[in-house]
């Protein structure tokens, strides 16, 4: 059970960054046909109104991660913090991807940045969403006193966010997405599939990784974890180094050594 503990600690990390690197694996078909903009990427902050806010629309220059592209941030009513990332050229697919733990996540993040200017550079409009809290102001759990954060945690956030990417997608290349995908691990795993119940419309295609759907559960079990732990800490040192031997040991196991274990039940590595 600690060493469970342990390891999930270390590879906790893992889901955003695994997103960059699956994303790169992909390539739309040859010769597909590509949209440009229509209008100034400026332009799109006249799209505010009642239901979001345009906070700002930039142009971002090319660099080494990533083509020119189109940023948009925003917020939809109360508190849903909002990124979307339209690349000069597009394909007509739309990629969101989920959150992690409580969400709240600051969006310029580097695991984030990297997931964003990966589908930029494979030609998807990107987007994301804190799910409307900041889990700097308001760690963990704490802001679900507020009945409508915990709402926009539990589904709305992924939903309307969604829909307010594709209304400037639409805008910004004049027509809609032809596909929209979903990719989210753990949290984002649960935002996968509640997003599919509750929104079947959203997505054309969603990726549900280690979804959280017994909460109550999960939450109980980490009561144990943080039990163990109390009885006997691991030190930072020790943590780190069994961090660095199972990577050494078990990258490779997919095929790829790229800095992302795949599946951690096919890593051999126990602690003695």
């Amino acid at each position: 059970m600690l060493f469970r503990a342990v390891f999930t600690t270390i590879l906790s990390a893992v889901p955003v960054l695994a997103q960059a690197v699956e994303i790169s694996r992909w390539s739309p078909p040859p010769n597909e046909e590509r949209l440009r903009p229509r209008m100034h990427c400026s332009a799109l902050r006249a799209l505010t109104g009642y239901e979001f806010s345009v906070i700002s629309a930039t142009l971002q220059p090319a660099s080494d991660s990533a083509p020119e592209f189109c940023r948009v941030t925003g917020q939809i009513p109360p508190e849903i913090q909002f990124e979307v990332a339209l690349p000069y050229q597009w394909h007509k697919r739309l990629l969101m991807i989920g959150n992690g733990g409580y969400a709240g996540e600051n969006l310029e993040s580097p695991g984030r940045k990297a997931t964003r200017d990966q589908a930029v550079k494979s030609g998807f409009v990107f987007t994301q969403t804190n799910t409307g809290h900041d889990a700097a102001e308001e760690p963990l759990g704490t802001f679900a006193v507020n009945r409508q954060k915990l709402l926009d945690y539990a589904f709305r956030a992924v939903h309307v966010t969604a829909e307010t990417a594709k209304r400037i997608a639409a805008a910004y290349y004049g027509t809609a997405p032809a596909r929209s995908y979903f990719m989210g691990c753990s949290t984002g795993g649960r935002q996968a599939l509640i997003s599919a119940q509750r929104f079947p419309q959203d997505f054309d295609g969603i990726i549900a990784g280690a979804p959280v759907l017994d909460f109550v559960g999960t939450m109980m079990n980490y009561v144990s974890i943080q039990q163990a732990m109390a009885a006997a800490p691991v030190p930072p040192a020790k943590l780190k180094l069994a961090g660095e031997i199972a990577y050494r040991l078990c990258d490779a196991d997919d095929g790829v050594k790229d800095g992302v274990i795949d599946d951690p039940r096919r890593c051999g590595f126990q602690v003695t």
